[in-house]
């Protein structure tokens, strides 16, 4: 384990609202009727506040973690933070405190990249965002011919149906989720019909903006997340589009 670094990152996110939310939480457990893991399995570990525990502990220790159990600590809390909750923040609509579970737990995430133990499953999603702009690693060429295969499907319905691509001065980017381009191609043909029915002023980017998923943002990776955010920002500022519209 590196201690300097996850007392790092745990400073860099001890803030005042994330200080503030961990003194206010009263337990009270109203958290869990809004938690679909909870209300398909109501087990304790499954409450939304229990999803603080790892980070109380560190708050308590000041990241002094021992090193005979750091290990075992940290994989106790990538299981909970990552195997019991999808920072939906259904839980926080039932808080009455209006405590941001979503948020807390995603401070916790953080803690986790900190020592190289984001879940397999999120890191290489995470790596195919970065290398090839968006998560399921879909190639430049496979996303433009899956555009121009449904706009076809949908001309045969719509003759007059457009998906300009990298339309500069549109009033709207529209962004996909990379799910839709590889295994539900019918979703984009309902986003294309859905546009041009209401007359919208749209373009898509053959950049590596197009993906509307953050996936940095859910493993608790704030520098990736930045990077990825930034892509989308840069397509519609280079577009000099007024609104991005994300289709997930």
């Amino acid at each position: 384990m590196d201690i300097a670094k996850l007392k790092q990152t745990l400073a860099g996110k001890s803030g005042a609202r994330l200080k503030l939310w961990m003194e206010i939480c009263a337990r009270c457990g109203l958290c869990a009727e809004g938690c679909h893991f909870f209300q398909s399995d109501p087990r304790p570990e499954h409450v939304p506040a229990y999803r603080l525990k790892p980070l109380a502990e560190l708050l308590r220790m000041n990241g002094e973690v021992d090193e005979a159990v750091g290990e075992a600590f940290m994989q106790s809390l990538v299981d909970t933070v990552y195997g019991t909750c999808t920072m939906c923040q259904r839980c926080s609509m039932f808080c009455p405190h209006g405590i941001s579970i979503a948020f807390l737990v995603r401070a916790t995430r953080a803690l986790a990249v900190s020592q190289g133990m984001t879940p397999q499953g999120l890191a290489s999603g995470l790596a195919n965002a970065l290398e090839f702009g968006n998560n399921l690693g879909i190639s430049e060429e496979d996303y433009r011919e899956t555009v121009e295969w449904q706009l076809e499907e949908l001309q045969a319905e719509m003759p007059d149906a457009i998906a300009p691509m990298d339309k500069k001065g549109a009033e709207v980017l529209v962004t996909f989720h990379p799910r839709d381009i590889k295994f539900y191609p019918q979703n984009l043909y309902n986003y294309l019909k859905l546009y041009n029915a209401a007359g919208l002023d749209f373009t898509l980017t053959s950049s590596k903006g197009w993906d509307s998923t953050n996936i940095g943002l859910f493993a608790g990776d704030d520098p990736a997340a930045t990077e990825l955010c930034g892509r989308v920002v840069a397509a519609g500022e280079n577009l000099g589009v007024r609104t991005v519209l994300s289709a997930e």
